[in-house]
This record gives structure tokens, C-alpha cells and sequence, in this order.
């Protein structure tokens, strides 16, 4: 009778504790690095249940309905809100490897790929080199600590099971998207006019000299080129991811503010 009494007292506290982890289940398993397979599961869980913990007495936990199916999509609901918030920092780091597989296909990296084990597909070597210097910035402006505040301010922004699919959400996403191949074009865009006005002199010293083969001078000049072009743009592409990644904040916090006032 006494265990019967004490689990029923303690119940309530865990199911209130399910809710929590699952809005933070869900950031985790939308964030570019740790949803990856290079993570073992039983990392993933560990570090949900250890931020749990660690914000359970932060957050103001739910009262939990006793309905099976309110609870059920309740829980769907806080899912979606952590996936809403790591899918922000997913289509920036996406914009990241657009960028990079553009300009690796036109300085003729296009047949070069590197096998990435956070996703186990194939990208470029210059998106993985964009990803990397993304991911320093990221860690060096406590965009991790961020994420986690962010978690704290959602509760604030959308209380548990107050989560609503809003009229515009579609137009938000669509929203994201035009941001995401924007941030590629910027970013590929030095080098791809660079490699323009290379391709531009080499068909006109093609026309001007018949015995020189443009097709094969055309590799080492565009590869040699498209490096010294990206070098000496690298202040000006960390001063723009730094902008981006403070921009991630706002772009959150709009996506949180559509959900909480659907």
C-alpha cells in the first residue's frame, strides 16, 4: 500500500519530467552535429537527461493531463517545438554546405568528396570546411549555452501543451529557406565570379592561341585561384558567420512566437 501511494505521488513529477525532455529530445535530435550517427545513442539520451535535470528546477513543469491521447499529443507538441528550434541552426549549417559544394564543383572539386560520419553521406571538401569554421565560431560565441537559454525562454514563449500550428507557418519555413540559399550565394559568391573572369581570360587565350590546351590549364588555374580567392576572404566570411549566428537568436525567437500565437 505504501509503494502504491508513493508511486502514484511520484507520477505526476515524471510524467512533468517526460514533457520537459521531450522538447529537449526534440532540439537534440534536429541539431547539425550531436543528430548525427557519429553519436551514440546513449549519448544522445544521456545529455537529454542530464539537461532535464539540470533545468527541471529552472522550469515551471506542467500539470499533466490524465487522458492518454491529450498526453500523447501533448508530448508530439513538445517534440515539435525542440525540432522547430534545431531546425534554425540546421538550414544555417545546410547553407554552409550549399555554398561549399558550389564552389567545389566550379573549381573542379566536384568528383572530391569526403565522407562525413555525423551523416553518413558524401559532401565537399570546402562545405566540410565551411562547416568546421561554423561550428568554431559557434562554440566560441557559447552558441551552445544559447541553445540552452533558448530552451529556458520557450517555456516563457510557449507553455507546455501550448504549442499551435499558426496560419503562416508555411510562409516562415519558405521564410527559412530563401535565408538559407541567400547565406550560400554570399558566402560562394567571391569565388564564383573569381572563377567567372578565370574561365572568361581562358577562352579568350584559347581563341588567341590555338596550340594551348584551355580544358587541361584550366584545372590547376581555377584550384590555385579559387584557394588564394577563399583565403583572403576568410576575415570577411568569419565577420559574416559571426552576424549569422547572433542572427539565429531573433530567427528563433520568431519561429517560437508564430508557434505559442497560432
Amino acid at each position: 500500500m505504501a509503494l502504491t501511494q508513493t508511486f502514484q505521488a511520484v507520477l505526476p513529477e515524471l510524467q512533468a519530467f517526460l514533457v520537459l525532455i521531450s522538447r529537449i529530445g526534440g532540439l537534440v535530435a534536429a541539431l547539425p552535429v550531436l543528430s548525427g550517427r557519429a553519436v551514440p545513442v546513449k549519448v544522445k539520451a544521456a545529455l537529454i537527461l542530464s539537461l532535464g535535470v539540470l533545468l527541471a528546477p529552472l522550469i515551471r513543469l506542467p500539470v499533466v493531463p490524465y487522458d492518454p491521447v491529450a498526453l500523447t499529443a501533448g508530448l508530439v507538441g513538445e517534440m515539435t517545438i525542440g525540432l522547430t528550434i534545431g531546425l534554425a541552426v540546421r538550414m544555417f549549417f545546410s547553407a554552409l554546405e550549399i555554398a561549399g559544394e558550389m564552389i567545389g564543383v566550379q573549381m573542379g572539386f566536384g568528383v572530391v568528396q569526403l565522407f562525413d560520419p555525423t551523416t553518413a553521406l558524401h559532401t565537399s571538401i570546402i562545405g566540410q570546411y565551411f562547416t568546421l569554421l561554423a561550428s568554431l565560431i559557434f562554440l566560441s560565441l557559447n552558441g551552445h549555452m544559447l541553445l540552452v537559454a533558448t530552451i529556458l525562454s520557450s517555456y516563457e514563449a510557449i507553455p507546455a501543451f501550448g504549442a499551435s500550428v499558426p496560419a503562416g507557418i508555411a510562409d516562415d519555413v519558405l521564410r527559412l529557406s530563401k535565408h538559407m540559399f541567400i547565406v550560400a550565394m554570399k558566402l560562394a559568391a567571391p569565388v564564383l565570379v573569381f572563377i567567372l573572369l578565370i574561365n572568361i581570360l581562358l577562352a579568350f587565350l584559347g581563341r588567341a592561341v590555338a596550340q594551348i590546351n584551355v580544358f587541361v590549364l584550366s584545372f590547376p588555374v581555377t584550384i590555385a585561384g579559387g584557394l588564394a580567392v577563399l583565403g583572403l576572404s576568410t576575415p570577411f566570411i568569419v565577420n559574416f558567420l559571426v552576424s549569422e549566428i547572433e542572427r539565429l537568436e531573433l530567427t528563433i525567437h520568431q519561429l517560437l512566437s508564430a508557434l505559442g500565437h497560432g
